[in-house]
């Protein structure tokens, strides 16, 4: 079965607004990314930022509008973008992926898993159903582990490229056990797979965000339409979030893009391994 790549047309209009702090940056010229979870969010912001740095980028997310929009936003720059739609929680969608993004851009440089985010909470351990347990794990483990094991392969031959796996401070938190878990389990494989591939031209980091407030939502992580601006999370959840935030306030979408756009250019040749908490202050 093929990767569900589309074929977009290009769109005309306004371009985006791009982070301001990537004016002028070509960190990422003649290179490719696939950005998953690209359709909004943090992985929109990612997508934007390696974009506007040079990179030619696949925007991968099941949701086709939230995908679709991305990729119009890149070409109305002028940015070489394409939009992939597969279920990457299995392995033969995240190999079907893999080989859809080889075909395209010849070889992919850049890696961002952002895929995810906690479901069915907040509650107590054991007030989680085994089906929302799993659903957690199923949506942030298995997306990130089997894209790295479909991507790494063709890396790892060429001998150069980079890893970003996005994390969360929930390890450290409460009330959201399945999901800790399953971010847990994003840290084990990014430190593994980084001494793996030390010798062999590959970088593998996550950043760790904490509570992140996107305005750009177009459903919810359940797959459910929200309204444009929805915070996601009820008062009493955000202020919970806050109070474990010392810079007192939610991170944005393009201050965890920022993160992930240095740990997947040269800026960062030298690290692998890492976990960067941006988390105001929070750390894992």
């Amino acid at each position: 079965m093929r990767s569900a790549v589309s074929a977009s047309k290009n769109v005309t209009g306004s371009a985006p607004m791009f982070d301001a702090l990537s004016y002028g940056a070509r960190r990422f010229a003649n290179r490719s990314a696939v950005v998953t979870g690209a359709g909004q969010g943090i992985g929109r912001a990612a997508a934007l930022r390696l974009g506007a740095e040079g990179a030619r980028v696949l925007v991968v997310d099941r949701h086709v509008e939230g995908a679709e929009r991305v990729v119009a936003e890149l070409r109305a720059a002028s940015i070489d973008a394409h939009a992939a739609h597969d279920d990457i929680g299995s392995a033969e969608g995240a190999q079907r992926l893999a080989s859809a993004a080889e075909e395209l851009f010849g070889a992919v440089d850049v890696l961002v898993n952002c895929v995810g985010g906690s479901r069915h909470g907040p509650k107590l351990a054991w007030d989680y159903t085994a089906d929302e347990i799993r659903s957690n794990i199923d949506a942030n483990l298995w997306t990130t582990l089997w894209c790295c094991w479909a991507f790494l392969p063709g890396m790892v031959k060429r001998g150069r490229g980079a890893v970003v796996n996005v994390g969360s401070n929930s390890p450290k938190g409460t009330m959201r056990f399945p999901y800790a878990a399953a971010k847990g389990g994003v840290f084990a494989i990014t430190t593994s797979l980084a001494l793996e591939t030390a010798k062999l031209g590959v970088r593998v980091n996550a950043i760790a965000p904490h509570w992140t407030v996107s305005e750009d939502k177009m459903i919810d992580r359940l797959g459910r339409t929200v309204a444009p601006g929805a915070l996601g999370v009820s008062e009493e959840t955000a202020q919970r979030h806050l109070s474990n935030i010392p810079m007192g306030r939610p991170g944005r979408p393009e201050e965890q893009a920022a993160a992930i756009a240095f740990l997947a250019s040269e800026d960062a040749s030298f690290i692998t391994g890492q976990i960067i908490s941006v988390g105001g202050g929070a750390y894992v």
